[in-house]
């Protein structure tokens, strides 16, 4: 079932954040202020003043499909990129972006996830209005917040409420999502992917993901938590979304079922995209989403790219940019470790073994992760910058003999930078 047939449900969520924007002063100055004249402290913005702010930068999202059409909400995050939540714009002809009866021009999808429910559009000209962070906090179970967006073909509206839930997974479409953020505030068919926010502050806590159909006074909203990195990602490296034809009746842009996984064509040919970092290049199945792009985890730099009908199919690679070791069989020995000592781990093959011009360590095991046995091959070497590189490919057991094939190509298409 889709979603309210294609009109969708949008949430804001004001992330709050004390002392936001303000300037300092020394601390005998405020209190002598405070002492002698009252009168003159700039009182804290109400939500009314906040809204006022911020609403140039929500806009109103008319899809065209095969099957007809759907409204929807996007807020803006640069002056040519919208985010929304994916099943607003799923299978969608034409996008058409428009604030306060005035276009704003098309747009076209550049990020996409089904399973989380989340898409970043680009706009086909530059639009003026206010640009909305992210917060990287989850909201408090009680929390005021407000969903911001263009229900039922109205004009720009404002609900609020609470959350009355986190982390929570529902089943939608087949497919269960994780860590969404659940709340009374109203929202109907027209608000999905509209921001929330947390009154007394400008920062998105959510995005409106849908409206529960089974109870009253229920909606759930993408979390921030889990927005943040994808539309960072897709900032850094768009993954452009052709948008749908309906000569043969399907979208160009349906996953495949996770159950048939295409077979793995040659990385030069139509069926696998190219990530281009600073670090290294590699090819992917181009209905694959980079979920990072060379992240700084501290030590390292991680690039994820997954699966979206199976996020436990995936490609990882991470760029250690001081390795401890010229030896890549030492480098890897700490995680090695760590993981033969885990219950359920199984060794398969751990070998060095030549990798283009480098001496690497070939490791391939199955291991137990939340509840799923799944099988993996990691590739460690150390490049001529004495940089270390892992490159990690994995997916389900039951599954690894449909993508073993896949993932040597993945690995065979691998280039670092000199």
């Amino acid at each position: 079932m889709r979603h309210l047939s294609l009109v969708t449900f949008f949430t804001i969520v004001l992330a709050s954040v004390a002392g936001c924007g303000g300037s300092a002063s020394d601390d005998s100055n405020a209190i002598t202020t405070a002492a002698t004249s009252t009168a003159t402290e700039e009182r804290p913005a109400s939500f009314a003043d906040i809204v006022d702010e911020v609403r140039s930068g929500v806009v109103r999202i008319e899809v065209e499909t095969c099957d007809g059409s759907g409204t929807g909400t996007g807020f803006l995050v640069g002056p040519r990129l919208i985010a929304t939540v994916e099943h607003v714009v799923h299978g969608a002809t034409a996008i058409e972006l428009s604030r306060s009866s005035r276009s704003l021009g098309t747009a076209t999808v550049v990020g996409e996830d089904r399973v989380r429910d989340l898409a970043l559009l680009r706009t086909s000209v530059p639009v003026k209005g206010y640009r909305f962070a992210l917060a990287d906090r989850a909201p408090r179970l009680g929390e005021d917040v407000a969903a911001l967006g263009y229900p039922l073909g109205l004009p720009f509206s404002v609900t609020r409420g609470s959350v009355s839930g986190s982390d929570r997974s529902i089943p939608i479409d087949g497919v269960t999502r994780r860590r969404l953020i659940q709340t009374d505030a109203a929202v109907s068919p027209g608000n999905s992917g509209g921001p929330l926010l947390v009154p007394g502050s400008k920062e998105v806590v959510g995005l409106v993901d849908l409206d529960a159909t089974v109870a009253d006074g229920i909606a759930f909203a993408v979390s921030a938590e889990v927005a943040g990195p994808l539309l960072q990602a897709w900032q850094v490296a768009p993954q452009p979304i052709a948008l749908a034809s309906c000569d043969s009746g399907e979208s160009v842009n349906e996953a495949a079922p996770a159950t048939e996984p295409k077979p793995a064509p040659t990385p030069e040919a139509s069926g696998y995209t190219t990530f281009s970092g600073d670090y290294f290049k590699i090819a992917y199945p181009d209905d694959w989403f980079v979920e990072t792009a060379e992240v700084s985890k501290g030590s390292y730099l991680d690039t994820t790219i997954r699966d979206p009908s199976d996020e436990d199919r995936m490609l990882r690679v991470d760029v250690t940019l001081a390795a401890s070791s010229d030896d890549p069989v030492e480098e890897a020995a700490p995680v090695v470790r760590a993981l033969r000592g885990q219950s359920g781990y199984r060794e398969l093959v751990y070998e060095r073994i030549a990798f283009g011009d480098f001496e690497a360590l070939y490791w391939e095991f199955e291991v137990n992760e939340s509840g799923r046995r799944l099988h993996k091959v990691d590739l460690v070497f150390i490049n001529q910058s004495k940089e270390g590189v892992a490159v990690l490919t994995q997916a389900p057991a039951d599954q690894w003999s449909d993508w073993s094939s896949v993932f040597d190509e993945i690995r065979s298409s691998l280039t670092v930078s000199s």
